[in-house]
């Protein structure tokens, strides 16, 4: 399918506030018209759940964690991969910076959400940004705001190229998680230093960013299921994905 993504305004600033457009759950209630014999005037109505085993909810909790990112798995597979390019460029407005995250992304095995959300809260999507604030004095540049202490062999150039400073962003946020054990640990890592992370000195302006991240992470997720999933018919989105190269 080749879908053109016209994104309503509403629904970017849904992703921009990181809101989480979440499904709605149906209750089971009682809705009488009118009296009965047996009920009491006084007595609150109660929604109910149908409820299962605790242990019911929980495995499939843990077994949903155990899936493969679904945008990744959409990218992957051929018949989609110019669909969620064109998503992602309408979210960044520019193929060039899409394409850019989307190939390392895949690469280094990052969720596209996290690496579109992680780019978007250093940069703004800017392949221009640059933030010369730092305490000692080191310059951020670029999409994923490397820093040039961090990363001395790249030159001035490179900082600003899309391609070159995502692959080293992606590279540096595996690097992260890999050693922190959690996207939380990682993206603290990325941006206050492994040494703070692990001598467990990590400044609250940090917990803030990460958590503008997660946020806008859950808005791109959203917004993609929908974009672009839900006007899929089901059988043809468990096909897309089971064929999916892992």
């Amino acid at each position: 399918m080749n879908i053109k993504f016209l994104v309503p305004p509403g629904m970017v600033l849904a992703v921009v506030l990181g809101l989480n457009l979440s499904h709605r759950v149906i209750c089971a209630t009682r809705n009488d018209s009118g009296p009965r014999a047996d009920d009491n005037d006084t007595a609150p109505r109660i929604s109910f759940w149908s409820v299962r085993e605790n242990a019911a909810y929980t495995a499939e909790i843990l077994e949903s964690l155990e899936k493969p990112n679904p945008i990744m798995e959409y990218y992957r597979n051929e018949s989609s991969r110019s669909d969620v390019l064109a998503f992602f460029s309408a979210l960044v407005q520019s193929e060039e910076i899409a394409w850019a995250i989307l190939t390392n992304a895949d690469a280094f095995d990052i969720p596209p959400a996290l690496a579109f959300a992680l780019c978007w809260r250093e940069s703004r999507f800017n392949p221009l940004a640059v933030n010369r604030k730092n305490r000692n004095e080191t310059i951020d540049r670029g999409l994923f705001q490397l820093n040039n202490k961090s990363f001395p062999k790249l030159r001035e150039a490179e900082f600003f190229n899309p391609g070159v400073n995502a692959y080293y962003g992606m590279a540096h946020l595996r690097w992260c998680l890999n050693v922190g054990g959690s996207e939380v640990a990682g993206l603290a890592m990325y941006n206050a230093g492994t040494n703070r992370v692990k001598a467990g000195s990590i400044p609250r302006q940090t917990l803030d960013h990460i958590s503008r991240i997660l946020e806008f992470r859950n808005g791109i997720e959203s917004l993609f299921q929908a974009e672009y999933v839900q006007r899929m018919p089901y059988p043809q989105r468990e096909i897309m994905i089971s064929k999916s190269p892992r």
